[in-house]
């Protein structure tokens, strides 16, 4: 053991990995961007700065005015929606901080009463004020430190030839005026001092960024528990419709098949004395039920726990359902970039999406081609899942006996904490796309 003096500080930070991360954050800051993007900003502003916020007079002072003040309030809401977008590409554009985005509140109705109500959650939410309150503090720093800049530039070049004309002047004796050394060491100071603005300013706007451009701790958690209980009702939701379907798939196909295997058994029994030919006809017919019980259910068992998955991967499983869709007559491409295995959650989901979206392409679709796509992403730690078919189109999550399928497949994705769309419109061709997060 090591014994340290008391008196002797000593700190546990190893500076010579903490100092190169630090000095190299400070230098994102500084430089040719960030000092074009503050000007920028700047000269923008000047113009920029007093449009919304006169929108938003015109609305309040249009409040008797019911139509007026809703109309100002909308064009109001959607500026303010569009800036916000531009300050985060800017943010990152400029000094790659990678902000993540704050969770925004969907409205679940349709129609009209979901932008109306979508209005009115953007409208009373923190993010839409915080993102309004960072535009407008980061506008008026940018004019402030760019205006205080040019105006020293500006001392810098008419304040040594003003000195200088005022000590020639006749009228010397009634102006008062800074000698001409004294006005050309501050013009030399006043240059330094914009050069310093317009280079270490723009830190400032990076932490401007920092500060308002986040989720707060509170929505990102909440955002996090929402996620959560969504999944969680996605799995109960998924594992209820996967029980359904076994119990179907069980008692439409398989059973069907023992019941009649086990009367073909029984009458042969009763044939084996009295006409042995008949007898093996019928154990002949009763082998080939059970070869025909025992296919049904491997496809039920297929749709519990594919084997060649958990053996072989996602790519060799994949192959296999795109193979039996060939062999249903529609020719199916395969395209697959995995660099890894993956969660065995994230493969699974992702064989029975392609694998429920293929049948429906198979059955229902009348396509003349499908292409799989299954990509992963590595800088968003996602898997990429799509299925496209030329069909008919007009498949949809609705509630119909049809669409139970793909119901179940959108569970499928929310207990995995992923997303799943349906993009088919009638006039044809259907894409069914999930993204399936990778990472813990």
């Amino acid at each position: 053991m090591v014994a340290v003096t008391p008196d002797i500080p000593v700190d546990t930070t190893d500076d010579f990995l903490v100092r190169p991360k630090r000095l190299a954050r400070i230098r994102r800051h500084l430089g040719v961007v960030p000092t074009a993007s503050m000007i920028t900003g700047a000269a923008i502003g000047t113009v920029w700065f007093w449009i919304p916020l006169t929108i938003l007079v015109l609305g309040v002072s249009s409040i008797p005015s019911v139509v007026g003040f809703l109309a100002a309030g909308v064009v109001f809401v959607y500026l303010m929606r569009g800036v916000e977008r531009v300050e985060r590409l800017r943010s990152e554009a400029v000094f790659g901080l990678g902000i993540p985005v704050p969770p925004r509140k969907l409205s679940p109705y349709s129609g009209f009463q979901r932008w109306a109500h979508q209005m009115w959650l953007d409208v009373s939410s923190l993010r839409f004020w915080k993102a309004a309150a960072h535009h407008y503090l980061r506008l008026g720093y940018d004019m402030l430190a760019t205006g205080v800049a040019l105006a020293l530039l500006a001392f810098a070049f008419l304040g040594p030839a003003a000195a200088t004309a005022v000590s020639r002047s006749d009228a010397e004796a009634d102006l008062w005026f800074i000698s001409p050394p004294l006005a050309w060491l501050l013009a030399v100071v006043a240059v330094i001092a914009a050069v310093a603005i317009v280079i270490v300013a723009p830190a400032l706007d990076a932490a401007i960024d920092q500060w308002l451009l986040p989720p707060s701790a509170t929505a990102a958690l909440q955002h996090e528990v929402s996620a959560l209980s969504d999944a969680r009702r996605g799995a109960v939701s998924s594992a209820q419709t996967e029980r359904h379907r076994i119990e179907r798939d069980l008692h439409d196909s398989v059973q069907p098949r023992l019941v009649s295997l086990a009367m073909t058994i029984g009458l042969a029994q009763t044939k084996l004395d009295t006409d042995l030919s008949q007898a093996k006809k019928l154990i002949g017919e009763a082998h080939d039920e059970a070869k025909s019980a025992l296919a049904e259910l491997r496809n039920v068992v297929r749709g519990i726990a594919p084997t060649i998955l958990a053996d072989r991967g996602l790519d060799a499983a994949l192959s296999s359902v795109v193979q039996r869709t060939e062999n249903s007559g529609v020719p199916t491409t395969l395209n697959i970039f995995l660099p890894r295995r993956l969660p065995d959650e994230v493969e699974s989901v992702a064989y029975f999406v392609v694998a429920e979206a293929l049948t429906n392409v198979a059955k229902h679709a009348r396509a003349s081609q499908a292409v799989v796509t299954v990509r992963f992403d590595e800088a968003t730690e996602a898997l990429q899942v799509s299925v496209f078919d030329d069909g008919v189109g007009g498949a949809s999550t609705t509630a119909s006996e049809e669409a139970t399928g793909l119901r179940g497949l959108d569970e499928r994705v929310r207990s995995a904490r992923g997303t799943f769309e349906v993009s088919s419109p009638a006039t044809g061709s259907t894409i069914v796309t999930a993204v399936l997060p990778c990472g813990s």
